[in-house]
């Protein structure tokens, strides 16, 4: 059967076969979608499936036995039963770590010392959170309750590791196996949850405020105040001049997550009523991205979400299709279903606020699969990386060995072909107070992630 392909491969010739043919019984949604992300997605490498044993056995051309019966010919992954299973399961999962590698359902059987898509499905459809019983005080999911955290991988893409040793494996394997990875790709996001830091507050939000600085004995955030309502200094918060300048200096367009809600509790950015606010919210929908930040509240209430995307569309004058959850608060699977619903296209919550790392495993953006129903749904997830409050807030870092830390971040998704997912906060680059110090970081990670040298 292969006579033809050797003799070329012999003489330092290939032949380009059109797919990999994957064999397995059944063909699952859980197998189709895990194969197309690890090879078509990442690898680029064009798949078909099947379930049909003599298709496999009488198929000319590169294929992967995904089955526990060995067959002679083709590549073979011997399988866990996790992408047969229809339901989500409380049980351990087995990992097995030798230095630098990690296996997560180890076997030894196959052309692989682990089953790779049932591995790679488990962290990305971040199945554990489905299961998991650590909340923080804001109900999130907390890093330390992580497979990857307990297993010490937490800070490497280890799926794209992963599809990158599946598709050099299966190239060695068959040399005429087409393959074009994805390419590095940066996305520059900002938060905006604190849009102005005394404009455009109610009178009794600015009392409140006013009460509270005088009570700290803080004069000089009294006098700032009374400078900025009176016309006679900017906002500090008001940065989005410097960034608009910024990116199109780098030739980036940012992405911008505008908190419009209602005030109350956590939920506290200017009145969604102010004029001034609305006509930022314009502008910047005219030369930028802009999509949701949802509040606390609209957790709990899917209601007030939609209330909330129809606002802010108002606002933008345009459809909103994007969204990262306020305090990175999320459930599964009900924030992404109401998510869907109300035709978020793409979301970008999908990091812990606590650490870095990769919270899916991944750097690479994604489909978000319900377990409970058992289905791929429309919306793609990009996974972000770093956070200027994690390394301030969280990690207390300083400016410069954050800025260390961010560079071997974009080195890290760079080295594979992955998408690099920053995010700031528009307060955090008025360079004063607390962030004092922090534009620079801004500047030097946010040019050195868009590649531009010097």
């Amino acid at each position: 059967m292969y006579e033809s392909f050797y003799f070329f491969a012999y003489f330092g010739l290939t032949i380009a076969h059109p797919m990999l043919l994957i064999y397995s019984e059944p063909v699952t949604h859980r197998l189709t979608y895990i194969a197309r992300l690890l090879l078509e997605d990442l690898s680029g490498i064009r798949i078909k499936l099947t379930d049909n044993r003599e298709e496999f056995l009488y198929y000319d051309g590169p294929k992967l036995n995904y089955s526990r019966n060995r067959v002679e010919e083709g590549f073979h992954v011997c399988p866990a039963t996790l992408l047969f299973e229809k339901t989500v399961l409380d049980v351990a999962v087995p990992v097995r770590t030798a230095g630098e590698e990690v296996h997560l359902y180890p076997t030894n059987e196959g052309d692989l010392p682990f089953d790779v898509f049932a591995a790679s499905f488990y962290l990305v459809t971040r199945y554990e959170e489905y299961i998991g019983h650590g909340k923080d005080r804001y109900g999130r999911f907390t890093p330390e309750e992580s497979l990857a955290s307990l297993h010490g991988f937490s800070g490497r893409p280890i799926v794209n590791l992963w599809a990158s040793l599946l598709a050099d494996r299966l190239k060695n394997t068959f040399p005429g196996l087409e393959a074009s990875p994805r390419k590095y790709q940066f996305i520059s996001t900002i938060d905006v949850d604190h849009a102005f830091a005394y404009k455009g507050r109610s009178l009794a939000r600015t009392a409140g405020g006013l009460g509270r600085s005088v009570g700290r004995a803080d004069l000089r955030s009294v006098a700032e105040r009374f400078a900025v309502l009176a016309g006679l200094k900017e906002d500090p918060y008001d940065t989005f001049g410097f960034i608009r300048e910024f990116h199109t200096w780098m030739d980036v367009v940012p992405h911008y997550f505008i908190l419009f809600a209602d005030y109350g509790g956590k939920d506290n950015n200017v009145s969604i009523s102010d004029r001034g606010f609305r006509e930022l919210i314009a502008t910047l929908a005219d030369e930028s991205v802009v999509g949701i930040h949802p509040s606390l509240r609209s957790n709990r209430n899917p209601k007030r979400l939609e209330e909330e995307i129809a606002g802010l569309s108002a606002a933008a004058g345009r459809e909103i299709r994007t969204s990262r959850q306020h305090f990175l608060k999320f459930s599964f699977p009900k924030t992404f279903r109401h998510l869907v619903t109300q035709g978020i296209t793409d979301d970008f919550s999908m990091g812990f606020a606590t650490s870095t790392g990769f919270r899916a495993g991944i750097a690479a953006p994604f489909r978000f699969f319900d377990l409970y129903r058992n289905e791929e749904t429309p919306l793609t997830i990009h996974p972000f990386t770093c956070m200027d409050v994690t390394f301030r807030d969280y990690l207390r870092l300083t400016p410069g060995e954050s800025a260390e830390r961010i560079k071997q971040q974009v080195d890290l998704v760079r080295s594979v072909n992955g998408e690099f997912v920053s995010l700031w906060h528009n307060e955090s680059l008025s360079d004063a107070g607390r962030w004092a110090g922090w534009r620079q970081v801004f500047e030097q990670t946010t040019a050195y992630a868009a590649g531009i040298k010097g």
